[in-house]
Order: structure tokens, then sequence, then C-alpha cells
């Protein structure tokens, strides 16, 4: 069991994998895909609080009126011109006014001929009121300015609506406060829409990116190994270091690769982030809503990571390295078990099903929440899910340090099993030629030697 040779199968493997364009276009493209999926979330907040109205703050657009005229008819009684004119003077426009039914159609005629004009009309309805905005054919009038229109003469609306109620202002204050719903199990943490975001979402994209380096570098160990060896170029390589050096060497380049572009994952996650913070500030800087929400998302994911630590970050890499010397061992043993490398394909297959039900072991239970609590404590300990559940589950809080250190030694015990069965039989497997070993053939050799 000698693995005399294993760093000059190292280096060699690390370089020639570094300097291969397969490697660099990936890095770039998981670089450019992260850092746009981050700015993207960054700058979600105040895209949608961008696009709904918050008040008369929106009507001016770059310092010029977007109308010439506007027209209201006010069918309900409530509202006059005067409660208007207040509003719209600072714009230098003078509402067109009508209370009456019949002109609401003939308005309606009027303004698809007209241009840069708009016309709101308030009625009554059955259950409450009804605002309508109409614009002109020739899109003069853009969707949103119509709409920030309409949002303001629904304030003035409302207002005056009120006091002909005989609200004083302390109660109409009072009855346009807002009221946020939130709920929780029991005795946990309350928690809402953006809560359930970002606990559904970490998880998912740890996961994710765990999930996909794992495997498209142990399928490179296992590729890297058949072809050295249905090449015959192994025959060679085995005159200068021993078998088992081979599939540590490569194991120990693979991962050190991956774990590189692993590091590249989360720094670009996290300078898109930053990238997005000045810009989100810029486009919120008028609209209260959407400044509402980033914040109540900023707080929502402090509060999901406000677990997290340093040791939590060294533990994470841990868990990377084990979990990927777990499955890369496997493929190292999937990939010298063949001789043609037509049989890798479906060789690989069985290996691709076990991580994909590791996957969802691992990242479902974490969506589905308190309901699935044992199936995510059954993820943490097993080795084909723990290496994608661990992460998360840390991330999130959801597990402390001393039980993620215990999972980390069951994982640990089953990489050492899978390394001494690696051991004891990959000498005889590397040199076998013939048909594709199966899984009970490599435990007989295991057995007989």
């Amino acid at each position: 069991m000698s693995t005399y040779g294993w760093k000059s199968i190292f280096g060699f493997t690390f370089v020639q994998t570094a300097k291969s364009k397969a490697f660099k276009i990936s890095s770039v493209i998981i670089i450019i895909l992260v850092f746009g999926m981050a700015l993207l979330a960054g700058l979600l907040p105040a895209i949608i609080g961008g696009n709904s109205s918050s008040g008369d703050s929106d009507i001016v657009i770059d310092g010029e009126k977007p109308l010439d005229r506007i027209y209201i008819a006010d069918t309900t009684g409530i509202t006059t011109a005067a409660d208007y004119e207040k509003v719209f003077a600072t714009l230098g426009l003078t509402p067109v006014f009508s209370g009456e039914q019949s002109d609401c159609a003939a308005l309606i005629e009027q303004i698809k001929g007209e241009t840069r004009s708009l016309l709101v009309t308030i009625s009554e309805t059955e259950g409450g009121y009804s605002i309508y905005a109409a614009r002109p054919t020739d899109s003069s009038v853009s969707s949103d300015t119509a709409n920030s229109f309409g949002s303001t003469i629904q304030q003035v609306f409302n207002l005056t609506r009120l006091n002909k109620e005989g609200l004083s202002g302390e109660q109409i204050t009072a009855v346009g406060k807002t009221i946020s719903f939130s709920q929780s199990i029991a005795g946990e943490p309350t928690e809402n829409d953006f809560a359930f975001f970002v606990k559904m979402i970490v998880p998912m994209l740890s996961s994710v990116a765990l999930f996909i380096l794992i495997f498209s570098y142990g399928q490179l160990v296992a590729q890297s190994i058949a072809q050295e060896k249905t090449s015959k170029v192994m025959e060679l390589l085995l005159t200068s270091v021993r078998p088992l050096a081979v599939v540590i060497g490569k194991i120990l380049a693979m991962g050190s690769l991956a774990l590189l572009q692993f590091i590249m994952i989360i720094l670009s996650g996290v300078l898109g982030i930053c990238v997005s913070m000045p810009l989100t500030g810029m486009m919120v800087a008028n609209s209260q809503d959407a400044s509402a929400m980033t914040q109540q998302l900023t707080a929502e994911i402090g509060k999901a990571f406000a677990d997290f630590s340093p040791i939590s970050i060294i533990m994470i890499f841990v868990i990377f390295i084990i979990g990927f010397i777990f499955f890369a061992l496997i493929a190292g043993l999937i990939g010298a078990s063949v001789s043609r490398m037509e049989d890798l394909n479906a060789a690989m297959q069985p290996l691709a099903i076990i991580g994909v039900l590791g996957f969802y072991l691992a990242y479902f239970p974490s969506a589905m929440g308190g309901e699935a609590g044992i199936m995510s404590t059954i993820s943490y300990y097993l080795p084909i899910s723990s290496p994608f559940a661990l992460p998360s589950a840390l991330l999130t809080g959801a597990m402390d340090i001393p039980q993620a250190l215990l999972a980390v030694a069951v994982l640990c015990v089953f990489t050492v099993l899978m390394a001494l069965l690696v051991a004891r039989v990959y000498e005889q497997i590397i040199l076998h030629n013939g048909n594709r070993l199966k899984l009970g053939d490599i435990i007989g050799i295991a057995k007989n030697k």
C-alpha cells in the first residue's frame, strides 16, 4: 500500500488541468454567473420597489414634467378641482376637472387622439371605489407615468374622503398605518416572506455549488484514470510510481482545483453583493417602498448569518474537502474498473444517481422546513448527503458547532473506510483488462486479498 510518487502525480495533474482551456473557460463562466446572480439578488428589492409607485415623488422624471395635460373625472362627488390643483401646481399642471358621469366616455374618446395627456376617472363600485387611468394611443405617456399619477390621485382622494368622514389628522395617520403578518413554529423566531426566501435560497445555492464541483471534478478523476489506463500510459506510469499513488495524487490535485473554484464562487458572490449595495442605494433614493424592502431583506440576511463564525468557515472548507475525497475515491475506483472509454459513462451512472439522491436529501428537507426535521437529521449523517447538507445547515444556523463536529466525524469515518477499500483493491483493478468490473467484483477482490 505504498504511496510513493503521489507528489509527482499531484503536481503534474494540477498544472496540466489548471492550464487547460476547459478549466479557464469554466472558471470565467462560473465567476460571471455567480457575480450576476448575486448582483441581481441585491438589486431585486430596488427593481421591485422601483416598479411600484410611491406617490408624487415619482412624478417628475429628469426634472421635466411628463404630461402637458391631465383630466380628472370624479363622479363620486367626494373631491373637487381645488383638491388637486395644489398637488399638481409644482409641475405646472392645472387639472381639467369634471364630476359628471356623461363626461367620462367623451373624455376617453378625446384622450385617444391627444399626446402627452392623461385621463383619470374615479367612480363608485358596489364594493368601494375604482380609479382608472387612460393613456393616449401614441405611447407618449408610459405605463409607469400613468401609475404614478394614478397613485397620487388615489392618495388625494383617500385623504379627502377620510376628512369628509370627520376624521382628524391623527386618526387618518392611524388608519393609514400598515399591518404586517408573520408566522413560525411555536417558540421559534418569527418568519416572513423575506426570511423564507433567505432560508430557502441560501441552502439551495450552497448545495448546488458543492454538487456541481464535487461531481464535475469527480468525473475528471475517473476520466483521467480511465484515459491513462486505456491508452497504456498507466503501464509506463507504474514503472516509476506505486498504483495507489496515482489515485491519491489525482484526487488531491482535482480537489485542490475544485476548492480553488469554490473560493472563486464565494468571492464573486460577495463582490456582486457589494457592488449591488451602492447601486441599490441610488435606485431607491426616491422610493420609500424599495428602501424598506432593501432594509428588510438585509435584516433577514443578517439574521440568517447571525451564527456564522470563523469556525463555521473553516468547517465548511473541511466538509468540502472530505466530501470531495469521499466521492472522488469512488470515482477513482470506477475509472480504474473500465478497460474501454466507452464504458465510463455507464459505469458513472450509479454514482450520479447516488449524488442526486444525496442532493435531494440535503436540500429538500431545508426547503420544507420543520415538517421534515427527521429527514434533515438523517441527511446530516449520511455520507452521500452530508457534504451538501452540512454547509447550508451551518450557514443558516440550523445546526450548532458540536452537532456539526459529530456529523463531520461520521463523514470522516466513512471516508476512511472508502480509502481502505480503495487501498486494498486498487493495485489489482488498475491492471485489469477485459469486461468492466462491477461492485460485486470489487468487493470480491477486497475479500480475497
